[in-house]
């Protein structure tokens, strides 16, 4: 062993001794104010918010009473009073489900994801993308079943293109 290596031998001892003093000196100084894995949505308008779940909470009473067309219309009404709510696109998208509509629920869920992306978070509580998966691959069989019959249907083209980039978004996510 030269001169050279004895120094870079001492230099990473040193280095070594003196990282490992900092981080026992430093440890448990840094703590978050609030725990990451569990967000919290903080609503804006608090009455506003209790008004909402409580329609979606009926909604959701009666889609699992096999009562979409009772739903359909308090959902379109969620939709038009809370446009920058994504729970009643899911709920949408889910009357659609009931109805053997996959094309239109995945549209619908594509409203929804982009209103709020947790739906397609694996770690937070409003996670949908199982079902999304199965929406999507159900809505490109469909509209492939239909272009068959009339390839040159530039609606059904429009669609596929945003179901593709509906199964991208999930593709990319957490799903």
């Amino acid at each position: 062993m030269d001169r050279l290596d004895r120094i870079s031998l001492w230099a990473i001892v040193i280095l070594i001794i003196g990282s490992s003093a900092l981080i026992s000196h430093n440890m448990g100084e840094a703590k978050p104010q609030q725990n990451s894995t569990k967000r919290q949505e903080a609503p804006a308008n608090p009455d506003t918010n209790a008004g909402i779940n409580n329609k979606v909470q009926l909604v959701k009473n009666l889609l699992e009473g096999n009562n979409p067309g009772k739903a359909e219309p308090l959902v379109r009404d969620l939709i038009l009073k809370y446009p920058h709510e994504a729970e009643p696109r899911m709920l949408m998208g889910d009357i659609h489900m009931r109805r053997q509509e996959a094309v239109n629920a995945a549209l619908e869920y594509k409203e929804a994801i982009e209103l709020n992306p947790d739906y397609l978070d694996k770690k937070t509580p409003l996670f949908q993308g199982k079902k999304m998966k199965i929406v999507v691959r159900e809505a490109l069989e469909d509209i492939e079943k239909k272009l068959k019959l009339s390839p040159d249907d530039e609606a059904l083209k429009k669609e596929r293109k945003i179901i593709y980039i509906l199964q991208r978004r999930i593709a990319g996510s957490c799903a």
